[in-house]
């Protein structure tokens, strides 16, 4: 029973903690392992995401090894004296991780699969090509399972299709994709596997109900019912995922005449309102908190914000305060602050506002339908829409906006 092995596991931590593993390599740069052993011939490859592992992880390695199948986490960051941020995955040697595969290939490992997530997919949808070029006749690299990963190019202006990093169209081998509902991927799964099968790649998503993003990287005093007993599974579903992929068969990779190694450029906003350039006439019509349904046309004659939030969103709540301090700026005949709440249902956001006062009108984009036809990609993500309906302004993340250059722009359109 799975509850004996956790016991097993907790009163046998000398056998199962990560081992300390130095891999010296020809480029003079040492790679830090943690290894959880098993002596099998299948081993799981755990790359980081560009914020790292967090402390979450560990349990679910020592399962894993208990259960037959070797881990080793690859503590890139710390090897490479590298900080945590987003373009972090873009400084790793993929050469140095191009003769870690060798080393591991060399302890007699007949299979791998990488295992990471956020960021950390594009490193090792890289990593897997650079191999299968090098080493055409291998089968020893199975597949991918990625939790939540961020495939896109850059920083996707409000409105418009995002553009996906290019590696993506030369993923030949098998993913295995989790996605938490509350996460910024969960309703862009099939984008996401569109783009992977133009490789060849054939992708299985893994949809997590009631899920918080990053659950995995988290102690468990910080996470719910329902992300606990995701990540009391989390070793099997890798398990389960494994044997999936193992089902599949996969051709060559597709060659690339461009340089895939280099960095996607991230483009940061300004902190003020950006002339929107997307698409237009776009349609939203919701069911509101109280049930009656809202169609923004019939705003047409006031100037409308739209913020898309969600309760899990910190940045979101943040800056709710000065939404609300916004609105009284106005009055609600000439301006009017709409909110889209994404992907959560009623009874949640009623437990939300027992804690953070929200006395603005709220819309219920529990499908994600009008994320995908907004061009929303990250929350929140806001839109400010003139007396004719036109969107004017457009704002990816958090701000104060109750600033006064802030309400100077709105003013502009009274």
């Amino acid at each position: 029973m799975k509850w004996l092995s956790l016991v097993f596991i907790l009163f046998s931590s000398v056998i199962f903690a990560g081992e300390e593993l130095e891999v010296e390599l020809s480029s003079g740069n040492t790679i830090s392992i943690d290894k959880y052993p098993s002596d099998g011939d299948v081993l799981f490859l755990y790359l980081p995401s560009e914020r790292g592992f967090g402390k979450g992880h560990v349990p679910t390695m020592q399962q894993l090894a208990f259960d037959g199948y070797d881990v080793w986490v690859a503590d890139l960051h710390s090897s490479y004296m590298i900080p945590k941020y987003r373009s972090s995955i873009d400084r790793f040697n993929i050469d140095d991780l191009l003769e870690l595969i060798s080393f591991a290939k060399n302890k007699s490992f007949k299979k791998i699969f990488f295992l990471t997530s956020g960021r950390g997919a594009q490193l090792a949808l890289k990593l897997a090509y650079q191999w299968q070029l090098k080493n055409p006749e291998s089968n020893l690299l199975r597949g991918h399972i990625l939790q939540s990963p961020h495939l896109i190019d850059g920083e996707p202006s409000l409105g418009k299709i995002a553009n996906y990093v290019e590696i993506v169209n030369h993923s030949n081998l098998p993913i295995y994709m989790l996605l938490p509902q509350f996460g910024t991927k969960y309703f862009r799964g099939e984008e996401i596997a569109k783009q992977l099968e133009k490789g060849g790649s054939s992708v299985f998503i893994h949809r997590l109900k009631n899920v918080h993003g990053g659950f995995h990287m988290r102690d468990v005093k910080d996470l719910t019912k329902a992300d606990i007993k995701a990540k009391d599974n989390l070793s099997d579903t890798y398990i389960q995922a494994a044997r999936l992929i193992n089902t599949v068969s996969f051709s060559r990779p597709v060659l690339s005449s461009h340089e895939i190694q280099k960095a996607s450029k991230i483009v940061f906003s300004e902190p003020i309102l950006n002339p929107y350039q997307g698409k237009q006439n776009i349609k939203l019509k919701l069911k509101a908190f109280d049930g009656k349904p809202i169609d923004v046309n019939e705003y047409k004659d006031r100037v409308v914000l739209l913020n898309f939030w969600a309760s899990w969103c910190k940045p979101c709540v943040e800056e709710i305060p000065s939404l609300m301090r916004l609105q009284q700026q106005f009055n609600q005949n000439d301006f009017k602050i709409i909110t889209i709440n994404v992907g959560e249902s009623r009874e949640q956001i009623i437990e939300f506002m027992k804690k953070v006062k929200l006395d603005l009108p709220i819309m219920l984009d529990t499908e994600g339908q009008a994320v995908k036809d907004w061009g929303v990609y990250a929350y929140p993500s806001n839109f400010v829409l003139d007396k004719n309906g036109v969107i004017r302004y457009a704002y990816r993340g958090a701000l104060e906006w109750d600033s006064q250059s802030i309400i100077n722009t709105i003013k502009t359109l009274l």
